[in-house]
This record gives structure tokens, sequence and C-alpha cells, in this order.
């Protein structure tokens, strides 16, 4: 068994580390109890460093840079390491993860090292032949070096005491509340800042497509939102794309390349559907105006917590459905209205979920609501501020992301 994209290198024993500097392995070891070990605090990424071991090389250095991966790990535990690469670093051999690395845990918990047999522990795991011989002689060095190696006592019972990790997973931290705009624009290191301000533009990313709108001012949504032409609103701000990660994977207008390893998965593989394009949303505030980039978990939070997805298949299923009832027709017509979406006007739309002579409309028209919640974020100086959550990368250029919007609510104002 390996990872998504199979193994890149051999299996092989943490003795002959050395002689692959630079090339990519599989590793079977065990992961040792705590040691010494020096985590910065700093909000940059940095790898989290754990100690493992094998039957030929008792300790061994391995460099974690994947965020979720010190959280599969427990010390005690007997792992297989996909797809790591082998490097030196001052004199000091070590394994660290790339992009596609993964994990599997073999043997867990700790303590059934002890308690079952060999042959026991074995049969259960769905691996090759060659890799269930090497965990038999892994799992047989822990069981007779165990009170040397992991340096505790062993009780009557066998029993073991409880082995803390060997790492500190970083806490997330509090987000910084800010004043203003320009309090957050200020900022020099990279965290999480919460600010009020109102909405003012919404600018998609520009494309290839996109790039010849700029000089008829088509790129502001604005300008367009609000005409009796349908602007290709759907195609502006979705896409096919990852679910996980928010990268847009449709080639046709996208000038960077398509990201081959998604980085929020365990797998490396997307997870593809319909989401919402990358998009700058504008914001200001009486000290400053401030684009923040806007990716695909963060817009279904502006837009209701409406899906990507449902968005278009219900804009699909609109355009085949071009001969309606008048009833239906009069509904969408108050559906589509400029001002804010009324709990009444949801009332009427969902009445048609129920209307036997309406059947090829029997389902909630997500974007027609999405639509009248996009014409009343851009109703430019008639909205009231919002609270939105910001990540502040101070490395990063505006459109990479310099500031990106996690989250957004309403401002409790006046509350004790």
């Amino acid at each position: 068994m390996g990872s998504a994209f199979g193994w890149y290198g051999p299996l092989i024993d943490l003795s002959k580390a050395s002689s692959h500097i630079g090339d990519f392995v599989q590793l079977l070891v065990f992961v040792h109890r705590p040691f010494p070990l020096h985590i910065s605090h700093s909000p940059k990424r940095t790898p989290t460093h754990i100690r493992v071991g094998d039957d030929t090389t008792p300790y061994f250095n391995v460099s974690l840079w994947q965020k979720h991966m010190p959280s599969m790990l427990s010390p005690g535990d007997v792992v297989l390491l996909l797809n790591f690469k082998i490097a030196k670093y001052g004199g000091i051999v070590e394994a660290r993860t790339v992009q596609w690395s993964s994990l599997l845990r073999l043997v867990h918990p700790y303590d059934s090292l002890i308690s079952k047999a060999v042959e026991e522990l074995i049969t259960g795991c769905r691996v090759g032949m060659t890799t269930k011989d090497k965990l038999r002689r892994v799992v047989k060095w822990v069981q007779q070096s165990w009170s040397t190696v992991c340096n505790i006592k062993l009780q009557s019972n066998q029993q073991i005491e409880h082995l803390p990790r060997n790492w500190t997973l970083l806490e997330e931290t509090k987000p910084m509340d800010c004043f203003s705009l320009m309090e957050v624009s200020q900022l020099t290191t990279s965290c999480k800042a919460i600010v009020c301000a109102s909405i003012g533009e919404i600018v998609p990313l520009l494309t290839a497509k996109t790039l010849c709108d700029t000089k008829k001012e088509k790129i502001f949504l604005s300008r367009r939102v609000y005409g009796k032409e349908d602007n290709n609103l759907v195609d502006d701000l979705l896409c096919t794309g990852c679910q996980l990660c928010g990268s847009p994977l449709d080639s046709r207008f996208e000038q960077k390349a398509i990201q081959l390893i998604c980085s929020k998965s365990s797998s490396r593989l997307h997870s593809v559907c319909s989401i919402y394009r990358p998009f700058m949303l504008f914001v200001w505030d009486e000290s400053d105006y401030m684009p923040v980039l806007v990716k695909n978990s963060a817009a279904e939070i502006l837009f209701g917590n409406i899906k990507a997805e449902k968005v278009y298949s219900s804009y699909k299923q609109q355009m085949h459905n071009q001969n309606l009832g008048p009833s239906y027709k009069d509904a969408n017509e108050r559906l589509s209205g400029e001002g804010l979406l009324s709990v009444k006007a949801l009332e009427v739309d969902k009445s048609f979920q129920l209307d036997e002579k309406h059947l090829p409309v029997k389902k909630f028209n997500f974007y027609r609501v999405w639509l009248i919640i996009l014409k009343t974020l851009l109703r430019q100086g008639n909205n009231g501020p919002l609270k939105f959550e910001i990540i502040v990368d101070p490395n990063l250029d505006m459109e990479n992301g310099k500031f990106e919007m996690v989250s957004v609510t309403m401002p409790c104002f006046g509350t004790k």
C-alpha cells in the first residue's frame, strides 16, 4: 500500500539513509518517546521534528512540514513513511516531507506492541510481503529492546505508563482586534486580524479573459450586477476547482498553471467540483480601503453559506427551462428585486416545491437567492459595515493573498 501517487523510491533501512541523500524513500519506523527539542513558535511555516528508529538504527530525525501530519502520530506507533526525502544538514542526515509525502500507521496503540505476538500484529496489516518482513523485524526489535530504547519501566501486568508526545502542536493564535483598515495595513508580522469595514467592490482576479475588459470597466461587478443583460456573472465567479484548497482547475482562462497537488488533503488529491473562483473584495472604512483575497470557503460564508455547486446546478436548470409558467416568472421577478432578501420572498419560492403544475422547477432556486445576496453586498454607500477576519502575510503581494479573508459576520454594536 502506498500514497495516492505511488512509491517514488525503495523501502530502506535507516542505516542506509546516508547513501540516499536527495532521494525519495519509504521508511518503516517506530516513533520514540519525548526527547529535548526546541520548537519555534513563529507564525511562519516551520517543521515539526520527531525522533524515530528501526532495527538497524535506534535514533533518527524526521522533519514534518505538513501541518496536519503531527496530529496523526503518537509515541509508540509503528508507521510507514511514504515518499519522504533524505537530506543532510550540518552533517546530520534526516528524512523530511515534501508535497506528496504521506504516512500509514501500522501498529497503534503502543501497548499492543508488548501485549500481542509479532505474527498477530503482522497479520492484520494490508501491506506487501517486503513491507511485512520489515514490519516483523521492527516489531521484534521494539519488543526485545523496549526498556532500553524507550527508557521506561514495565510494570508486572505489562501495562506501560502514558507516553507524552515528543513534539508541540502550535496553538491557534487569537486574532488581533483592529480599530481600522489603516491599522491592519500597517501590520508587519504574519497574523490574523479582525476589523469592521464595508464592501465597496468585487473584482475577479485578472485572467486572459478579464484583461480585455479592464478598459471597459467590466471587471467591476457593481457596474454589471444591476444591468438588464446577463453579464456572465456565473462564469466570472464560479469555476471547476478543488473544494478543499480553493484552487481553480479549469485552464481556459487562468494564467497560472494548474496545481497538481492539494495542500489541504492528506492524500494530496484535489476534491473536484464547482467552486467560487478566487476574487478580490475591496473593503473600506473612514481610514482606508483594502483589496482582500477571497477563496472558495470564505466566499461561501460571504454568500450566505450557499455552495458554488448549488448555485451552478440551479443556474443550469434555469437555462434549460426558458418556457416557464407565468406564476413562476412573477415569483422570480419578485425574488430578483434589488432589495434585501426577505422571508416573504423565500416563502414564495419555496411554495413552488409543492406545486405539481411546475414539476420541472420544483427545486429551490439557489441561483436567484445568490444573485440577490450579490446585489445586496454591492449596494455601494447603502450597506453597513461587516466584521471581517483576515489573514495578514506581509511577505506576499496583494494578488497572492497579503490580505486574505477567512470569515465574515455581522458586528454586534452596543452590546455589553
